[in-house]
């Protein structure tokens, strides 16, 4: 159905046919959106509907209780695509032609628990039950976007953007690790039994109880009988990744769909267009230059909710082609400003393992801050263009494109097309060097060159999903000059310091010409202080801390950068071990803990792990 076209868009000689129809499937079942729900995200459709197992906690994408699945059809590579978002902040209509699937279309008591619901359960995962859905949505979301069995680290990783104040997560990663690929036995159906024919723990390795049959009530007993018959699950192609025979297959329909450009109107005149090609965004963003192009809403998702920004016009970009451009040049690599972030590690990854490491080393770093930006919902929506755009002053990336001397592509409304380096995009708190005209195309990241090394930093309360207080990107290349090593380029930005990123100007200019030296860093660091200096009334408070942190990421670059030339045989400076420990990447052991029950007197369920009462039903979010 085709809706009617404004004035503005009259004018136009392409004749943009725009649809005023939605389709979307929820659960299997397919619904057609009505017109005017533009202002709904959707977490609020899903609860209007009935679907209250998705849960509202912190509104703004940060504690995964309104986690749901996404499916959509890569009609490129022929194959359904799965992941994890936060209904709380995704617009309603981002979804048309998509298939969404929530908690409740995972298990329910007619087909029984799923293997990820029942895991839960057994395992004492959930006390309160608020964010257990969210939970088993980011595990499920993870089986059924990998072809092969995770590892232990990709299922903490899938976890990192749900958080619970009951468990601990120590039981709930307990709950998930028979799914890892180094257990076969919940594929395979026989788990392994010692000499008294016991089942053995595949997480700990000792006799467990958890599949023994409990007294429990008559609700729980009859969904733990069907569990057995749900039981064994192995991966198959259903639908591309799908591993069960009972898993929701992307629907048909929306396989042959064929994509329509979008005019659609929300409350308070609020206005949704989705165009799909760039030459119908250009002209959208020449008839209404203050629209917001949005793609993952995750920054303004929160500035609609909590700051009452209010945006009359917005586009919805994500599926604009040109601006998903992702492609290995000679010069560099090219990075559509529409990409995912979640997509962006995927091809960093793939960059890294093909070239050479002297090329990559930005690409490396970049890999690095991904890791620790916000959680996988987050990044499997948020995009590149969108970050850059924010010009947030804590923004992980933007230092590094600063330091790593990317350029970003920019295009008019009359297809004219200017190049800036990214140093001078930032222009002041929020402020950008952008024309109400014009958007940003694409990030042109060049190679690093031999002997030019790129490092990353970030410090933050807490290492997973969460703001950076101080973060930084460092950038160095250094030349031979008769048997001393130079410093002939340099970079040094930091952000959390400023209402743009900042960069050490003077510290760059007393670098440039030096040699690489222990001696060096004295000197610097005195300078660093003028440089990055921070008021006792600073935005953000702990400003001795804060300041401290400019100098110790420095001190860690200059560790790094001496130990890999230490590691080629091109430098002697030496530091001792105390200090090496500086630069070593974070890391830590898959989370590993074991609880032992005691038995107290002879039938007694006092000190036997029992499944709690409510647990089978928190699992299906019927509580």
């Amino acid at each position: 159905m085709a809706g009617s076209l404004t004035k503005a868009e009259e004018g136009t000689a392409a004749a943009v046919d725009w649809s005023d129809e939605a389709v979307i499937y929820v659960n299997g079942v397919r619904r057609v959106l009505p017109n005017g729900l533009a202002h709904l995200t959707l977490l609020q459709y899903l609860r209007d509907i009935g679907l209250r197992g998705t849960k509202l906690g912190c509104g703004e994408g940060g504690c995964g209780a309104c986690t749901v699945m996404i499916s959509c059809y890569d009609r490129t590579t022929k194959e359904s695509q799965h992941f994890a978002i936060n209904a709380c902040l995704a617009p309603l209509y981002s979804f048309e032609g998509m298939h969404i699937i929530t908690i409740e279309g995972v298990g329910d008591r007619q087909r029984g628990l799923h293997p990820v619901q029942e895991r839960l359960a057994e395992a004492h995962g959930s006390q309160c039950g608020f964010c257990t859905p969210g939970f088993v949505m980011s595990m499920y979301a993870l089986l059924r976007s990998s072809k092969r069995p995770p590892t232990e680290e990709q299922i903490e990783d899938s976890l990192a953007g749900n958080l619970c104040r009951c468990t601990g997560y120590r039981p709930i990663i307990d709950a998930f690790r028979v799914f890892a690929k180094t257990d076969d036995s919940f594929y395979t159906g026989s788990p392994s039994e010692n000499a008294n024919g016991q089942a053995i723990c595949p997480s700990t390795g000792k006799p467990c109880s958890c599949r023994n049959e409990t007294d429990v009530g008559a609700d729980e007993s009859s969904l733990l009988s069907s569990v057995k018959t749900y039981l064994p699950c192995s991966y198959n192609e259903i639908d591309g990744n799908a591993y069960s025979e009972k898993e929701l297959i992307f629907p048909p329909e929306l396989q042959l769909r064929k994509y329509m450009p979008l005019k659609l109107n929300g409350f308070n005149g609020v206005r949704w267009y989705r165009p799909l090609k760039l030459e119908q965004l250009l002209h959208l963003k020449s008839c209404y230059p203050d629209a917001k192009l949005i793609i993952g809403n995750s920054e303004v998702g929160v500035e609609t909710k909590f700051k009452n920004a209010q945006y009359k016009v917005m586009i919805s970009v994500t599926h604009v082609p040109e601006l998903h451009t992702l492609r290995v040049e000679e010069d560099g690599l090219q990075i559509g400003s529409a990409v995912r972030l979640a997509q962006l590690q995927k091809f960093l990854k793939e960059v890294i393992a093909e070239r050479g490491s002297h090329e990559t080393s930005s690409c490396q770093a970049i890999l690095g801050q991904l890791k620790w930006f916000a959680g996988t919902q987050v990044r499997n929506v948020a995009s590149v263009g969108g970050n850059i755009c924010t010009a947030s002053p804590i923004s992980d990336l933007n230092p590094l494109w600063m330091a790593t001397r990317a350029k970003f592509q920019i295009i008019d409304v009359n297809n004219n097309v200017r190049t800036t380096v990214a140093k001078d995009f930032f222009l002041g708190y929020r402020e950008v060097d952008l024309e109400a005209d014009e958007i940003l195309l694409s990030v042109i990241l060049p190679w690093t060159r031999p002997f030019e090394y790129v490092k990353e930093f970030k410090q933050a309360h807490r290492r997973e999903d969460d703001i950076a207080l101080v973060n930084a990107g460092m950038r160095v290349h250094v030349t031979e000059a008769e048997g001393n090593w130079i410093v002939s380029d340099v970079s040094i930005v930091y952000g959390g310091v400023a209402a743009v990123p900042l960069t050490a100007a003077k510290t760059e200019k007393f670098l440039v010409g030096k040699k690489l030296d222990n001696g060096l860093l004295d000197e610097t660091f005195n300078l660093l202080k003028e440089d990055i200096p921070l008021a006792e009334n600073a935005p953000g408070g702990m400003v001795e801390f804060r300041s401290s942190l400019t100098l110790s990421f420095f001190f860690k670059f200059f560790l790094y950068v001496t130990h890999e030339m230490n590691i080629k045989g091109l430098s002697n400076e030496r530091f001792d071990a105390a200090n090496m420990s500086a630069i070593q990447s974070y890391t830590r052991p898959v989370t590993v803990g074991t609880q032992d029950y005691e038995l107290v007197g002879q039938g007694s369920a006092v000190g036997q792990p029992m499944v709690h009462t409510s647990a089978m039903l928190q699992v299906l979010s019927v509580v």
